[in-house]
């Protein structure tokens, strides 16, 4: 059989896909297009072909075989059946939406989706009378009309450039705010504090927004701040006060690091949100600056954090937040913990996906911004307070070490 193998025109190498073809070499008359792999298959191939070759070579195929991207529909388009595999986040691609799209397109689309590589060579052994089968039993979708397409484009356009944050020196809210406008439903700010962000995003999208906190001061201004918005107390390690399924996005903003269990955390939000919900977390992430982290000094250095911030913001403030532990928090962290936790990628996505989550983004921030913050924390705010926090900002836009940023859906 003539075979067409096509990884598509990213910048990531899909070595994976290209090493797996060698046995059809043998077989078969196969060409590949390797893209950015080094890889060289056992059979014709060039890095990248020009479209009209691309579009003869499709039709020319008994198989196509493919990553499940654009090329999927222009194969089905052809009136053939691909045979697509994923590619995955982080080495394969940024992150997992191929997996996430080829999952979706195998439930009812005319596509054969592989798993497993070791199984291709079946798989094209078994390919002509699936894709009989498929062509009969599925119908193909129609071409999205043009002003539709125009149309998507125009949001996505207007969610990229009016994000309200751009500008805030956190590039955590500029993050979640992108990863939350298009949406809508019920939306949960898991650990909300003073509403700020909150109230932006429910006055900038179409999202039904709520807050829940332990802190019950953050709570009162809050609600004083921002009456239309319900804000409710949760305790530390207490349930969220909602039934399951009633949220169709849940926010986590630097918040996981201060509870006293994480898995505990990610499964009362699985519990909570309804199938297709999203989470957005942000965390502190583990990297060479992370001993610098000034939210670790009342744990390593706690006399001088008792007079530096009672110098600072007073001792009866002091005394609220750091000795009457009454709401079970030290500060805004949780009673048992014993440092402000730092997260590995690998980690965390292997914790989210325990949960039932799969990953659909991977982003962060930073690297020197700690350097910044401790003397943006202490100065009053003015002038040097707003220069700090701009080479903050400044430092979030060039590096991306010091805060993770990830973007999780339940199938």
């Amino acid at each position: 059989m003539k075979i067409l193998v096509t990884v598509g025109m990213s910048e990531w190498p899909f070595d994976r896909l290209i090493e797996a073809i060698a046995p059809l070499c043998a077989e078969h008359d196969v060409f590949a297009q390797t893209g950015t792999s080094k890889r060289a298959p056992p059979c014709a191939h060039s890095p990248f072909i020009p479209y009209p070759e691309m579009i003869e070579r499709i039709r020319a195929a008994d198989i196509v075989i493919t990553h499940a991207g654009n090329t999927v529909r222009l194969v089905q388009r052809a009136g053939k059946v691909p045979v697509a595999i994923a590619r995955t986040g982080p080495s394969e691609m940024a992150n997992d939406h191929q997996v996430e799209y080829l999952r979706h397109e195998a439930r009812a689309g005319r596509v054969v989706a592989v798993w497993d590589l070791g199984r291709l060579p079946q798989v094209v052994a078994s390919h002509p009378a699936e894709e009989a089968r498929l062509l009969r039993e599925r119908a193909l979708d129609p071409p999205a009309a043009a002003t539709e397409t125009a149309a998507t484009f125009d949001a996505e356009w207007r969610r990229l450039a009016c994000n309200p944050f751009k500008g805030h020196h956190l590039r955590r809210y500029a993050y979640a705010w992108e990863e939350l406008a298009t949406r809508c439903g019920r939306h949960l700010d898991f650990g909300c504090q003073t509403g700020e962000f909150l109230a932006v995003l429910a006055a900038t999208t179409a999202l039904d927004c709520h807050g829940i906190d332990p802190h019950r001061g953050y709570l009162r201004q809050a609600a004083r701040t921002y009456p239309d918005i319900p804000f409710d107390f949760v305790p530390v390690s207490g349930p969220v006060p909602c039934p399951a399924g009633h949220f169709d996005s849940v926010s986590l903003l630097d918040t996981l690091e201060h509870c006293p269990d994480e898995d505990a955390v990610l499964s009362e939000i699985r519990r909570v949100l309804r199938p297709d919900g999203l989470l957005v977390l942000t965390v502190p992430a583990s990297h060479v600056f992370s001993f610098l982290d000034p939210d670790a000094v009342k744990f390593r250095l706690p006399r001088l954090h008792r007079l530096i911030y009672s110098a600072r913001f007073g001792r009866e403030l002091y005394h609220q937040r750091f000795v009457d532990l009454g709401d079970g928090l030290f500060g805004d962290m949780s009673l048992g913990k014993k440092d402000h936790t730092h997260y590995r990628k690998d980690w965390l996505v292997e914790r989210l996906r325990a949960h039932g989550f799969v990953v659909t983004r991977a982003s962060g921030a930073n690297l020197f911004w700690r350097f910044f913050q401790a003397p943006a924390l202490l100065c009053k705010p003015g002038f040097l307070q707003r220069q700090l926090e701009r080479l903050i900002w400044l430092d979030g836009r060039l590096f991306s070490s010091a805060n993770l940023f990830l973007s999780a859906r339940l199938p």
